[in-house]
């Protein structure tokens, strides 16, 4: 819950209302695990744009996260 809180906030301050947001259980539909090659959770996954970007954890680190997604660029690139 809490990385689902997380995301929702970062998405809302950092992207306006150029996101959108599916949440799986991947209790209910593991298959979806193989197809993302999702090997722990909570992970978040940035299909568009390419390259296919994840992030596993809580997204409490607002700054790692968006690295991560490649929404903001490494400090000293």
């Amino acid at each position: 819950m809490a990385a689902i809180r997380n995301l929702r906030a970062l998405c809302a301050t950092h992207l306006a209302d150029e996101y959108s947001i599916e949440v799986i259980d991947l209790c209910i539909n593991p298959r979806l695990a193989a197809a993302d090659q999702i090997l722990a959770i909570p992970t978040v996954v940035r299909h568009l744009p390419a390259p296919l970007r994840k992030v596993i954890g809580d997204l409490s680190d607002t700054e790692r996260v968006l690295v991560g997604l490649d929404l903001r660029p490494r400090a000293g690139s």
